[in-house]
């Protein structure tokens, strides 16, 4: 439990920012104004306000497109697992959620945000924040506050990270930025993430130009970026404008810069480690890239450096995304039976995902059961419904779940049942 009550400090910031400022009626305040004002009153550093940001909801859009006119695209991936010629997961890169900034309007100290998104949830637009310092917000129209758990680790730990690296340019030159304003501790190796992040190009990535107004606040703040960073500027990009859009503006970005060992071997940013001495997650030639930053940040956070939940991460990370996810000490009979079935049956991974382990391996276990006489059922159940978790298979729900797949039960030419069910015959695959 934190030992901060955020909700009275919120309220009391409110207050503040009421008196001096007022509110307008409607929209979510969310960002470094009401984030510093906490700050204030939990550590006693004054707040630096320079503006106050409302994000105004404009309506529901379903689909976002590379075309779509818009100031900034927000966009949370997920990986899509399919069947692969041999029956390993092939993985593609889908938009679960997202939002677009369709205009933003300065009046005095306030910035009218207009938005639009897939979802109306003031928390995700906090979760798309790429500093923990950041994350609390204000409901004007529901009176209700918002927070995440990143920023209760922080009014904890006073320690800036980060949280989102699809902006690094501008995340490492605005976390260096926060922390002299907020008078914080930044570790290296934060900076380290971000300078990683710009080396391997995710494929999430939003942005990573940017103009004067972040070229004067790199200059600020050299004593902490210059080490791993120098600044650029794009002329072919900015004579493409000109041209295209006539409009005359100079662009920079961040170059990483490699000490001389670095040079010999650029992807090894962060020793000791195993992890980043190639751009793939393992060492196996075979295994996957990690493609979305947000899986990248996730490892680094919770599996870096733990030999044990590495174990577990290698056969299970397209589940492993929380580790709250981690709710049972499975043993190694079960562990081995999600592999197989995850890698031998890649479509049930999109069903099985936001289960919890003890939830996914009691689901298959019932299902194989259930079908023991005709196993490729129960595979092709699990690969093509989302079933809940407190499911009871009586003998109608499994006929009418097998009736639901029945243009789906084909024969089992890639070996599915006997890859799944009879380990001796089982070859064990690394994604």
């Amino acid at each position: 439990m934190n030992k901060y009550n955020i909700e009275s400090l919120a309220r009391e910031s409110l207050d503040i920012i009421k008196s001096k400022w007022g509110l307008p009626k409607s929209g979510f305040l969310a960002g470094g104004s009401l984030a510093n004002m906490i700050w204030q009153l939990v550590s006693g550093n004054k707040a630096v306000i320079n503006d106050i940001d409302i994000f105004v909801f404009d309506g529901i859009q379903n689909e976002i497109t590379k075309e779509e006119d818009s100031l900034f695209k927000y966009r949370e991936k997920e990986p899509l697992y399919e069947d692969h010629y041999n029956g390993i997961a092939h993985k593609n890169v889908y938009t679960k959620n997202f939002y677009t900034i369709k205009e933003s309007v300065n009046d005095g100290i306030f910035n009218t945000i207009k938005y639009k998104s897939n979802r109306i949830d003031c928390l995700f637009i906090l979760k798309s924040f790429d500093i923990n310092a950041t994350h609390v917000g204000y409901s004007i129209d529901d009176d209700k506050i918002y927070w995440t758990t990143e920023f209760e680790e922080f009014l904890e730990s006073g320690v800036i990270k980060v949280t989102n690296l699809m902006t690094p340019s501008h995340t490492a030159i605005r976390i260096a930025k926060k922390s002299k304003e907020l008078n914080v501790k930044l570790n290296e190796f934060e900076i380290r993430l971000l300078h990683y992040a710009l080396v391997y190009r995710f494929n999430d990535f939003l942005k990573f130009k940017f103009k004067e107004r972040y070229l004067q606040m790199y200059k600020d703040n050299m004593d902490i970026l210059k080490k791993y960073f120098v600044i650029r500027r794009d002329v072919n990009l900015e004579m493409f404008i000109l041209e295209k859009y006539k409009e005359k503006t100079e662009l920079f970005y961040l170059k990483p810069i490699f000490n001389e060992k670095l040079e010999e071997d650029k992807c090894n940013l962060l020793e000791p480690s195993d992890l980043l001495k190639t751009p793939r997650l393992f060492d196996d030639d075979n295994i996957s890239f990690i493609n979305l930053s947000n899986i990248f940040l996730f490892y680094m956070r919770n599996i870096y450096g733990n030999s044990e939940l590495k174990i577990i991460w290698n056969k299970l990370y397209y589940f492993l995304d929380d580790i709250n996810y981690l709710d049972i000490e499975v043993s190694k009979e079960d562990l081995d039976l999600l592999l197989r079935f995850s890698q031998n049956a890649p479509k049930s991974i999109n069903k099985l995902r936001g289960l919890k382990l003890s939830e996914q391996i009691k689901i298959i276990k019932i299902f194989l059961d259930k079908f023991k006489e005709d196993p490729i059922i129960a595979i092709s159940i699990l690969e093509n419904i989302k079933i809940d978790k407190d499911i009871i298979l009586d003998d109608q729900t499994s006929l009418l779940l097998e009736l639901s797949v029945r243009k789906h039960i084909l024969q089992d030419c890639q070996n599915k049942v006997d890859s799944i069910v009879n380990p001796p015959l089982y070859k064990t695959f690394t994604i």
